[in-house]
């Protein structure tokens, strides 16, 4: 793997309220420093901080997907992060996420998968598979494959640096085998660099209204969470380089759609 043969997918700033450590700006600018082939944004429920990521790839030349991570109150395991592809889907992942906001209070967002099936073309999506991964979600599994057909659906694979993550990984490929979704792999990224670790810890802890000393396994159990060297994520994912190559074939699919395509369309006020 080169420099140029990774792409980060999933990517929280602290446009996701209380829980990213970092400014949009800031991981644009460093994943540029890194020579990634691409980097997305994927706050939760939200697009709001891809204006100024956006901006500040256009300043680092590096190309920008734009993305939002989604989560649903049924089924509550549920997280994907999804990419529009064209303008159209992405008038569609804004219609979705006024919906969930406009059926919940301020600061919330409730989805259901029926929802998504209702907004889901011409998007690209990954599953994030729940920390403790099983077999119980192939249901769901087997009906967003049908859902997002044409080859628009992959199962995120990550190495959290857990007691169990050997047993985690191998589970996450036993689920992509049986439900037959192929394997990406992500970082699933909260901050640029290390040296942002403690803020991260600060800010959840505010979130839970806790001290640090009490905070316990609401915290990450580790600083892993940053954007690291596309040499570094070669040698992690050794065993998986079909999921590193995905991160490629997403991005060149991803990348037909950008916020350069929007305009401000004037009503029609002309009279018959």
């Amino acid at each position: 793997m080169g420099v140029m043969d990774y792409a980060e997918l999933a990517v929280t700033s602290n446009f996701t309220f209380l829980t990213g450590a970092s400014h949009p700006e800031e991981l644009v600018h460093r994943a540029a420093e890194l020579g990634y082939a691409a980097i997305t944004m994927t706050d939760r429920n939200t697009l709001a901080g891809v204006v100024r990521a956006h901006v500040a790839a256009k300043e680092g030349g590096i190309p920008f997907i734009v993305g939002c991570r989604l989560t649903f109150t049924t089924p509550e395991w549920l997280t994907l992060l999804v990419y529009p592809t064209d303008r159209h889907s992405y008038g569609r992942l804004c219609r979705l996420l006024t919906l969930g906001k406009r059926r919940s209070r301020k600061g919330q967002c409730s989805l259901t998968l029926d929802d998504l099936v209702e907004h889901h073309e011409g998007m690209l999506a990954v599953i994030l598979p729940p920390h403790q991964v099983n077999h119980d979600a192939l249901p769901e599994l087997h009906r967003l494959t049908q859902v997002f057909n044409d080859d628009r659906l992959s199962l995120a694979i990550t190495r959290l640096y857990g007691p169990d993550d050997q047993v985690r990984l191998q589970r996450t490929r036993s689920l992509s085998e049986l439900a037959h979704i192929p394997l990406v792999a992500v970082n699933d990224v909260y901050y640029h660099v290390p040296t942002r670790r403690p803020l991260q810890d600060v800010v959840t802890c505010i979130r839970h209204t806790c001290r640090i000393t009490e905070a316990g396994f609401r915290l990450f159990p580790n600083g892993e969470r940053y954007l690291k060297e596309p040499d570094d994520m070669a040698r992690l994912f050794a065993d998986d380089s079909k999921a590193l190559a995905r991160t490629i074939e997403i991005t060149e699919r991803a990348q037909a759609f950008n916020l350069d395509q929007l305009r401000y369309e004037y009503p029609d006020d002309t009279c018959p």
